[in-house]
């Protein structure tokens, strides 16, 4: 199994989930708010990412701004 020890450190160990799962921007800015001072943020980005999760707010993210992060990231690789 993956190591996930980091998760044992996000900030948001403990609040209620669907918090992360929001619709849309507006509805996300408290989940994101959770994640903005998380010391395991960038862990969290790339489970998300290198896990093709599509649904929620994960690493400070929404899934919009993971799709477009994930993107960048494909093309700056292949530049």
């Amino acid at each position: 199994m993956e190591d996930q020890d980091w998760a044992d450190q996000a900030r948001c160990r403990g609040v209620d989930p669907e918090l992360f799962f929001a619709r849309g921007l507006h509805e996300a800015r408290p989940a994101l708010k959770v994640c903005a001072r998380c010391p395991v943020k960038d862990q969290c980005l790339t489970y998300a990412i290198s896990h093709d999760i599509d649904h929620g707010v994960w690493g400070g993210l929404t899934e919009r701004q993971r799709r477009a992060f994930a993107r960048r990231s494909a093309l700056a690789r292949v530049s």
